[in-house]
């Protein structure tokens, strides 16, 4: 699955995105905007029948885009999402810490 193949949409609450294939949510990731200057990812859910892995990565791609933008550190306290800015040096100028495995 190509990240071109998905839409991504904010909640209105502002605590989760979701990742969109042809009308469906098929992931999504929580998060909470702490301070003036960070944001906490603490889970991800994917559907068992989408490539868990390149869906966690579409999703942290688009929570980094908005932390840039928005001047914003990222703490991430999921193991999973942890993993994936670890396997991602790119990311650092965002990573403000990983907590887990």
């Amino acid at each position: 699955m190509k990240k071109n193949d998905l839409n991504f949409q904010i909640e209105d609450n502002g605590c989760r995105i979701y990742a969109i294939c042809k009308g469906k949510r098929i992931g999504s990731l929580f998060f909470v905007r702490t301070g003036k200057d960070k944001i906490i990812i603490s889970d991800a859910e994917i559907d068992s029948n989408y490539p868990t892995d390149e869906i966690e990565l579409y999703l942290v791609q688009e929570i980094i885009s908005m932390a840039r933008a928005q001047h914003r550190k990222i703490i991430s306290i999921c193991p999973y999402i942890s993993e994936i800015f670890m396997r991602h040096p790119e990311f650092d100028d965002v990573r403000m810490l990983n907590y887990g495995r």
